[in-house]
C-alpha cells in the first residue's frame, strides 16, 4: 500500500494487500487489447487506436507488468529470499514460453482444418493500407519439423500475441533487475536501461531473433520494464509520491501534459475509426514528422514513453482519491479482467479467430461491431468469473 493516501469519502481505502487500482488499470488495458485487435469500427474504437494519446495497450501491459512484478517480489523476498523468487520467476518465463508454443501450434492445426478460416492471425495487414499483407507462419507447403523449429524460436505467431514473446524475455531477466534493487543500485540500473534504450534506438538489435523483435525489440522496450519494476519494488516512494494530495504540481504537470498529447493525438490527419478527423488543425506533413521523431511505437520513441508516464500518474491519482465512484462504475467489469490477464491475453486471440469466421464483421455495422466487441469483452469477463478452464490456462 502506498504512503498516506487520501482519507476522503471516495478515496481508495487505506489497507494492506493486493492493490485494485493497478488491477484496475491492467483490466482496462485488456479491454483496449480486445478492441484493437478485433479491427472492427465501433463505440468501443473510438476511445482507442491512439485516441486519448499517442499510447497503446501494449505500454500499457510492459509497464505495469513491471510495477507489479516488483511490488509481490519485493514482499518475497523477504518472506521467502532471493534464491526462491528468481526460480519462481525463471518458473513463469518458461510458463509464457509454453503458452506461446501453444498458441503458434495451435493455430497452426485450425489453419489445416477446411471449414475455419485464420487469415486475421496468420497474417498482418496494416489497417491504414489494407492492401498490404505481411505473412507471419511459413507458406502452407513448409515442413512440420521446420514449423516447430520456428515455433520453438518464436519467429513464428500471431502478431495480436506477440507483445507476450517480449514479457517471456523480461520475465526471464527479471531476477538481474531484482537483484539490482535488492542491492539498492536502482539509479545504475535505470542509467543502464537507458543506455541500452539509446544503443538500440541507434543500432537497432534484434537480440533474440524471435518475430516480436520488430513490433517490440527488446533492448527497446526493456526500459518500460525496467521503469515500472522500480516503480513497483519502491511502491512507498515512487507510487506513494503521486497519490500525496500535496504533490499538487506533479498532477497538474502531468494533467496538462496528457492533455496537450490528447491534442496532438486528435491532429492524426489517418486517423482509425475517427469520423472528427476533419477537425484536425496541424498540417499532416508536420504532424508526421512529429510523430515519426517522437513517437513511433516499435522504437518507443521518448514523446510516447513521457505519454505514457503522464497518463498513469492522472489515473492512478484519479483512481486513488475517487476510488469509491470510479470501482462502482467500472470495478466489477475491469478489475477480474486485469486481474486475470493473461487468461485474457489468450482467449481473445481464439474469439478473433471466432469472429473473422461469421459474416458479422463484413456488414460493416457500427451497432453490429459495437456488439462483437461487447459481447467478447462480456463473455470473456464471465469465464473469468466462473473461472473456465483455470487448471489448464495460465492468469
Amino acid at each position: 500500500m502506498t504512503d498516506k493516501e487520501s482519507a476522503g469519502k471516495f478515496a481508495y481505502p487505506n489497507k494492506a494487500g493486493r492493490d485494485l487500482r493497478l488491477d484496475f488499470l491492467r483490466g482496462l488495458i485488456m479491454l483496449v487489447v480486445i478492441t484493437v485487435h478485433m479491427e472492427y469500427y465501433s463505440f468501443f474504437s473510438l476511445f482507442v487506436w491512439e485516441r486519448i494519446g499517442l499510447v497503446s495497450s501494449a505500454e500499457g501491459f510492459v509497464f505495469l507488468s513491471g510495477v507489479v512484478l516488483g511490488i509481490v517480489y519485493k514482499k518475497r523476498i523477504v518472506r521467502d529470499g532471493f534464491k526462491s523468487s528468481a526460480i519462481k520467476l525463471w518458473k513463469r518465463s518458461f510458463q509464457l514460453y509454453r503458452v506461446n508454443l501453444f498458441v503458434i501450434i495451435s493455430i497452426a492445426l485450425l489453419g489445416l482444418l477446411p471449414f475455419v478460416d485464420v487469415f486475421e492471425v496468420i497474417n498482418w495487414v496494416p489497417i491504414t493500407e489494407q492492401n498490404k499483407v505481411f505473412p507471419l507462419y511459413p507458406p502452407n507447403n513448409t515442413s512440420w519439423p521446420d514449423i516447430v523449429k520456428q515455433a520453438l524460436l518464436l519467429r513464428i505467431g500471431p502478431h495480436q500475441f506477440q507483445v507476450i514473446g517480449l514479457y517471456v524475455g523480461l520475465i526471464a531477466v527479471a531476477p538481474f533487475i531484482l537483484y539490482c534493487l535488492y542491492r539498492k543500485k536502482t539509479v545504475w540500473l535505470i542509467a543502464v536501461s537507458c543506455l541500452l534504450f539509446w544503443v538500440n534506438n541507434n543500432y537497432h538489435f534484434r537480440i533474440t531473433g524471435a518475430r516480436f523483435e520488430w513490433g517490440f525489440p527488446t533492448l527497446t522496450w526493456q526500459l518500460l520494464f525496467i521503469i515500472g519494476m522500480c516503480s513497483g519494488y519502491h511502491q512507498e516512494t515512487v507510487l506513494g509520491y503521486i497519490t500525496r494530495g500535496k504533490n499538487k504540481a506533479l498532477i497538474i504537470a502531468a494533467t496538462s501534459f496528457s492533455l496537450a498529447f490528447l491534442t496532438l493525438a486528435l491532429n492524426n490527419p489517418n486517423a482509425v475509426f475517427w469520423p472528427l478527423r476533419d477537425l484536425a488543425g496541424l498540417d499532416g506533413a508536420i504532424y508526421h514528422q512529429i510523430y515519426m521523431g517522437w513517437f513511433q511505437k516499435s522504437t518507443l520513441g521518448l514523446g510516447r514513453v513521457a505519454n505514457n508516464i503522464s497518463l498513469f500518474i492522472v489515473f492512478y491519482y484519479a483512481l486513488t482519491h475517487y476510488w469509491v465512484p470510479i470501482n462502482k462504475l467500472l470495478g466489477w467489469l475491469l478489475i477480474p479482467l486485469g486481474q486475470a490477464s493473461l487468461y485474457v491475453f489468450i482467449l481473445h486471440v481464439y474469439f478473433i479467430i471466432l469472429f473473422s469466421n461469421t459474416p458479422l464483421g463484413g456488414y460493416h455495422s457500427f451497432l453490429i461491431n459495437t456488439a462483437i466487441h461487447a459481447s467478447t469483452i462480456l463473455l470473456i469477463w464471465a469465464m473469468v468469473k466462473y473461472q473456465f478452464l483455470f487448471r489448464l490456462i495460465p492468469r
